[in-house]
């Protein structure tokens, strides 16, 4: 059973985190440092608010969720429930960003991926320049491999 404090910080991270998750088995592979990637990413959302475990199982139920229900599907709800948020910009576009960078975790850009980013942009109302210039943002900060 999840605390109040714990549940608040779940329901905050939670379409972020599918997200990721969705982008890192768009190639239907996904490596252990794409996994510690979006571990990391959620971690950096919400300090160390959830367990390891929390989040193993936040991982499971995004594999079964898209599973039954499709990507496209996973994606519209989250979109539209990113949309309603009062910061709607601000939510997607770090939805997009964070979904992009834990992609470029395994320094490797599948075209699975590729496509994927460029449809979570449409899905998330992004327009291309915008889309563009976060995607070099994150690979200016990317390290060097």
């Amino acid at each position: 059973m999840l605390s109040e404090e714990e549940s608040s910080a779940l329901a905050r991270v939670d379409p972020m985190a599918e997200t990721m998750f969705l982008m890192i088995s768009a190639d239907g592979d996904v490596s252990p440092e794409e996994l510690d990637a979006d571990r990391g990413a959620i971690r950096g959302l919400i300090g160390d608010l959830l367990h390891t475990g929390t989040i193993n199982v936040m991982t499971e139920n995004y594999a079964k969720a898209r599973k039954s229900q499709g990507r496209n599907a996973r994606l519209k709800q989250i979109a539209e429930n990113l949309a309603g948020a009062p910061e709607e910009a601000e939510g997607t576009e770090g939805a997009f960003a964070m979904a992009a960078a834990v992609a470029l975790a395994d320094n490797k850009l599948h075209e699975a991926e590729h496509s994927f980013i460029q449809q979570l942009a449409e899905w998330f109302q992004i327009a291309p320049e915008r889309c563009a210039k976060i995607l070099d943002q994150l690979e200016d900060e990317r390290p060097s491999a």
